[in-house]
């Protein structure tokens, strides 16, 4: 058996669903193959940019790099993209197809972030209230605040109505979210930004959601996770087609958000 994700929720210590060993998987797009002697591995964590490149990930079953020509090889290493399809277990592809990257069919991975306010415009519009507390300076000391703040969730530049030039202070929404009282936080960052301010409710902190990272790292097939505007960013080796569910139902909807994962099951 596979198992994909353990996660504990509320300090209740539940096991997700796992997923079956031996389906037939094939990568979401394409992926390293590499053999620096040791036997081919198939690359699903980082690699290191070098000559030639190095990484680890699982050892790979019926690969032959006389199939393959489409690789490079130097120093004894072989390497090379593709996209690969196969059956997977705890530590090995066992793979049966292979196309070259060149020759992939992998969908184009689509990124959009939100940056914008989430606060209705105040009465009188969106308006700097004290030039002199709305500068660089005043701008890193109110951030630095924030994250000291009780509850303190994630913080973010709004400039969303802002063509040229960026980052100018007073062109931009400094946004802060908390899971205390808006209002309260508000008026402690007051004491040191006097541009325009958006305080609105999180409903989890930074914190909670550091700890939720930890857990997901530590869990077997995690590739990557990190935190940004107060949502933990999470991709797996394998997803079942129902992971975002389980994630929802261990830490709350939008909690966590699945990115994408190394292989999705055929048919």
């Amino acid at each position: 058996m596979l198992l994909l994700l353990a996660a504990s929720a509320c300090g209740n210590d539940r096991v997700l669903d796992p997923v079956a060993a031996g389906d037939t998987v094939r990568s979401t797009g394409t992926v390293m193959v590499l053999d620096d002697g040791g036997g081919p591995q198939l690359c699903y964590g980082a690699i290191a940019e070098s000559m030639p490149p190095q990484c680890e990930g699982l050892e790979m079953t019926g690969w032959d790099w006389a199939d393959h020509p489409e690789h490079e090889e130097q120093a004894g290493t072989r390497w090379g993209e593709f996209q690969v399809t196969g059956t997977l277990d705890e530590t090995t592809f066992a793979v049966t197809d292979a196309v070259p990257a060149d020759d992939a069919s992998v969908p184009p991975v689509e990124e959009e972030v939100d940056f914008s306010s989430p606060c209705p415009e105040p009465e009188g519009g969106w308006r700097v209230l004290d030039p002199e507390r709305t500068t660089l300076e005043t701008q890193e000391a109110t951030i630095s605040a924030a994250h000291r703040l009780p509850g303190f969730s994630d913080v973010w530049l709004d400039q969303t109505r802002v063509a040229r030039p960026m980052n100018d202070p007073r062109k931009l929404i400094l946004n802060v979210r908390v899971t205390g009282d808006p209002a309260a936080a508000e008026k402690e960052l007051r004491k040191t930004w006097g541009g325009m301010l958006c305080v609105s409710r999180a409903t989890v902190s930074k914190e909670e959601l550091d700890d939720i990272q930890d857990e997901l790292a530590d869990q077997p097939h995690h590739v990557s996770s990190g935190v940004s505007l107060g949502v933990v960013h999470l991709r797996v080796l394998l997803d079942d087609g129902d992971l975002q569910q389980r994630l929802d139902e261990t830490y709350g909807k939008g909690t966590v958000i699945l990115d994408g994962a190394v292989f999705e099951p055929v048919g």
